[in-house]
This record gives structure tokens, sequence and C-alpha cells, in this order.
């Protein structure tokens, strides 16, 4: 009859673990180490050898197998199995309980004197005692063989020190059925190393299975690169911690290749906009040399010049941008918002436009004042009272003031304009990177489309928020930014 896929599955698992086994120096030190302790305990021609040469010849065959791999680890494995070995046969010795050949003690619990039960379990504490010694200096227990030796070791332990207070007890009451103190010791020592290995095991084997779902993650993340971001972790069922943890780990795959995919867009429309000026100045360049004679210079080299500069801006604006994604530690120090809007509003009256243009500037109460970045602060207004120049029609009203709601105090800068404005639906699309409006807010009289994104990315990295609120008539830009304690200097 066939396999079932599971047992197909399971069958192949043991035989890759063999396999590495197989090829661990350390696997194969301690395989050999617990063999050779069987072995003298079982064999019947080795039998002789217990002892002192027994301890050596399982030293030895723990350094044979262990070839290939570190020394020291190598030494400490063979070292420690041998160790093992001396303190069985010492126990047994203490005790003074020889091994019964092959059963041939009547007693209720002789089976634990025969070479067929002791042989598998003295093997098994020293291949265990070798494999844990044998491991590289500085590198941990695996989680999985962790949980087993603690099982494992409180098992021996608590059982040791119960069935020892029972033989105690049961001394104590006198002996019975040919049992003496030394004999029901040394029965119940072995029967306690019984109930820590088949404990251990369990638990390995128990650890093994819930641990099962963290390598099917490991396995699929190990597989996914940034060309296959789409894909997402197995979630186990359970809703334990183990189901948390693959939640989590998709809700990040999510969340990277969101910004992984609004990187790849930025990329793509930093290169279109760079591309644009470049071409216009490689053409006019061109246009030049075809027909010098026939070039008004001063035109040509100013619409050069035009271009060059609309493409310094834009440089600018993306290094500034690189610097606000990067994760270099904002500044604290004061800034005084009041003066510097003030500053912002004399500058804006006295450049040159088109069209007259009045500026009002409105301030209450004291100076407003902010900590952190004095140049991102003056970036981010200078940003967003350019942009409402840019498109008012007559005038600009700036306003700052400081609130206080539920004893926290923000101080509030209002810019308003009597332009076209903005729809209540782009509110929130033009503070995204390389955003345009289709209308009066188009190439021909706008930037490249970053300065709003660049003036909510530094309040966002103020603690504070930028947005464009209902207005009567044109755009109506509201910044609020965590005011600064009452005493912080003043100064920007």
């Amino acid at each position: 009859m066939p396999l079932s896929a599971d047992a197909g599955a399971t069958t192949g698992f043991r035989l890759r673990l063999l396999r590495r086994a197989a090829g661990d120096p350390r696997a194969r030190a301690a395989v050999a180490a617990g063999c050779a302790a069987g072995a003298v305990v079982f064999v019947p021609p080795l039998l002789q050898i217990r002892g002192l040469p027994g301890v050596v010849l399982v030293a030895l065959v723990a350094w044979a197998a262990g070839g290939g791999g570190w020394p020291w680890p190598r030494l400490r494995g063979a070292l420690a199995a041998g160790g093992m070995t001396a303190v069985q046969f010492a126990v047994r010795s203490r005790f003074g309980a020889p091994l019964d050949a092959y059963g041939t003690n009547k007693s209720v619990l002789g089976v634990l004197e025969t070479p067929p039960f002791v042989s598998p379990l003295l093997g098994i504490t020293v291949g265990v005692t070798a494999w844990l010694s044998a491991g590289p200096s500085g590198r941990g227990v695996p989680l999985r063989n962790r949980f087993a030796l603690v099982a494992y070791i409180a098992t021996l332990f608590a059982f040791s020190a119960v069935l020892w207070i029972t033989s105690m007890m049961a001394v104590g009451k006198g002996a019975s059925d040919g049992w003496d103190s030394a004999r029901l010791e040394v029965e119940l020592l072995y029967l306690a190393q019984v109930a820590a290995v088949v404990i251990g095991t369990v638990a390995w084997v128990t650890a093994g299975r819930a641990l099962r779902p963290v390598d099917a993650i490991r396995e699929e993340l190990e597989d996914i690169t940034l060309r296959s971001l789409d894909r997402r972790v197995p979630v186990p069922r359970g809703g334990d911690e183990l189901t948390r943890l693959a939640l989590t780990t998709n809700a990040i795959l999510v969340r990277l290749e969101r910004s992984t995919e609004l990187q790849q867009q930025f990329i793509g429309d930093a290169s279109h906009e760079l591309r644009s000026p470049v071409a216009a100045v490689r053409a006019s360049l061109e246009s030049l040399l075809a027909h010098p004679e026939r070039v008004d210079w001063p035109t040509a080299v100013r619409s050069a010049l035009q271009e060059l500069e609309r493409l310094q801006g834009l440089s600018e604006d993306l290094l500034l941008l690189a610097r606000l994604d990067g994760t270099a530690p904002l500044p604290r120090d004061p800034v005084n918002l009041t003066d510097l809007v003030h500053d912002l509003v004399e500058e804006h009256r006295h450049l040159r436009r088109s069209h007259p243009l009045e500026i009002r500037l409105g301030a209450s109460g004291p100076p407003a004042r902010v900590r952190g970045s004095g140049i991102q602060v003056e970036r981010m207004l200078r940003n967003v009272l350019g942009n409402a120049c840019r498109y008012a029609e007559k005038e600009i009203e700036v306003a700052v003031r400081t609130e206080r709601h539920d004893g926290v105090a923000t101080v509030r800068i209002d810019v308003r304009d009597d332009g076209p404005g903005i729809p209540a639906t782009d509110r929130e699309r033009v503070f995204e990177r390389f955003s345009r409006l289709e209308d009066a807010r188009a190439r021909k009289s706008g930037g490249a489309g970053l300065g709003l994104a660049i003036a909510r990315e530094i309040a966002d990295r103020h603690g504070g928020t930028l947005r464009f609120t209902d207005a009567p008539q044109g755009a109506h830009a509201v910044c609020r930014l965590p005011a600064a304690g009452p005493r912080t200097a003043a100064g920007r």
C-alpha cells in the first residue's frame, strides 16, 4: 500500500535528520559516545572493561567520531562523555548492585538491573552530555533542545528527590521482600533517569510540533525579496502568540510593500521631473549651436538660466526630502514663530510680481515659540506662504497665535489667499509628492509639486499637522505645532 503524504513527509524528515547528523561532528561524537557507553554495559565481551577502562574507551570513541570539528569543543565533548560514564559507574559501585546478566533477578523491579534496560539509558545520558559539551563557544542551545533539557533536568532532580525520600521512608519502616536500602536506592535512581528521558523526549517532540509554524514563517521570509513583497507568511490557527506573530509579520510586509511602491513611484516621478529641464536646456543649446547667427543671445541665456534654476530647486527639494525620510534626530532648538513669520511676510512683500499683492500679518498675545529645527520650520512656512502668493489674486492674510485645549498649548498659523481655492476632494492630494491640480494650479504657474509635500513632512516631524480647511474664498492653510514650554529661551 503506498505511503500517505504525512508518512512520506515524516520519512523524508527523518532521512534529512540522519544525513544532517552524519555530517555534523558534534552529532557524530554524541551518537558514538552513547553507543560506546551502552556497549560497555550490554555487549558481553565488554563487560569486563567497566570502570576506568570503560571511561577511557567512551572518551576515545567520542574524540575519534568528532573529527572535523573545532579542537576545544571536540575535547570538551570527549571529556564530558567519559565523565558522565564514570559518574554512572561510580553510582552503581557506590550502591553495590552488580548488573544482573539477563533477568535472573526475580524482584519486582528486577528488570531495571538488566543490561537491555541499563544500556540505552546509559547511552542516552552520555550522548546528551557529549552533545551539550561539544557545542561551539558563544553559541546558544536551540529553543527546542532547551525545552527538552529543562524538562529532562527538572524531572531528574524532582524524581530523584521524591524517590529518595520515599526510599528513606520505606527503609525507616523496615525493608521487606529481600530489599535493602542500597538496593532500593539504586533501583529508584534508574527509575528517575527513565522518567527524565521519557519526559525530555516528550518535551522535545512537543516543542518541535509547537515551533513548526515558526519554521514555516522563517522559510517563507527567506524566500521573500523586493520582487516578491506581495507574498505573505502562513498564519497558524489557534489565536495564540504564534498567530499574532504571523499577523504582525504580514502587517509589516504590507507596509513594506506599500513603502516600496511609493519609493518606486517617487523615483519615477523624480526622473520625469528632472528629465524636463535637462531636455529643455539641451534643446536650447543645440538650437544655439545650429543657428548662432540668428539667435537672440540674451533671451536664450535667460531661458536656459530659468530652466537651470528650476533644476536646481528640484534637486534641493529632492535632497531635503531624502533627509526628512532619514532617521537623523530632530534638533530641539527654540524657534520664535512670531518673528519668523514676520520676517517671511516682509520678504514676500518686496518680491517682484506680475501684479500687486497685499500681504497682511496678524499676531495676538506674546511671541509664539516651538522647539525643533529653525531651518526646517522656516522652509515649511516659506513653502506654504509661497504657495499662497503664487495663486492669490489680490491679498493674503497670515495669522499666528497660541491656543490651549485641555491643558495642551499649540501654536496655530493660518495662511489665507483669495485665489481659486482647492476643492474639498483634493485637499489631501495636494500634499502628495509631485501632485498638481489640473486647473489654476498647473505646471506653468506652479513648481514641481514638492513644496506642500515637504511642508507636510516637516510638520509631521515636529509633531504637528498641516492641512487645508474650508474658506469663503480661496485656500485656507492651517498649521499647528506643539508650543514650547514657558522656560524656553527666546530666539530662533
